[in-house]
């Protein structure tokens, strides 16, 4: 794992873009799961699978996967941002954006009841430019300016960025 791109340490939102964070297996893997299982999600033009959703339908032979990765990056978080303490997990989804949605200028603890968010992370499970057109992740300051995704690839930062 090849951690890149990050804030100095004085900065008041760091970040971290991890290259190779998931095997590409373990991308096709999670990519069946979300096609096998995705349900409308929280606005138009979004899929989403979650474990409430998984455990729910009797997927819940689906976990392990999407579990064990979500431990490892609540870990990365931890380690990249030296926290004091274990961090708990709020939200896990596998989350897709059909052709011509988007989203605009915001961050993910930008309603109060989000205010608790202290840190987001993304994972890529294909490739822009091969699998789909558009998908940057961009940022209104700091470096990196943007992350465009590769399957694999995890971006980590703070929520209210």
């Amino acid at each position: 794992m090849e951690s890149s791109g990050a804030f100095p340490e004085t900065a008041a939102h760091p970040r971290r873009h991890l290259r190779g964070f998931l095997s590409i297996d373990l991308c096709k893997e999670l990519e069946f799961i979300h096609r096998s299982c995705a349900t409308a999600g929280y606005r138009t033009g979004v899929l989403s699978t979650t474990l409430a959703h998984l455990s729910a339908t009797g997927c819940s032979h689906l976990l392990l996967p999407f579990v064990k990765v979500r431990e490892r990056l609540k870990e990365a978080v931890e380690e990249a941002f030296d926290c004091q303490f274990e961090l708990f997990v709020e939200f896990t989804g596998l989350i897709s954006w059909c052709k011509g949605a988007s989203i605009g200028w915001h961050s993910d603890d930008n309603k109060p009841y989000l205010k608790q968010r202290d840190f987001s992370a993304v994972c890529y499970l294909n490739d822009q430019g091969k699998d789909f057109k558009g998908g940057t992740l961009r940022f209104q300051d700091g470096e990196p300016s943007s992350i465009a995704p590769v399957a694999g690839d995890v971006a980590i930062y703070t929520a209210d960025y």
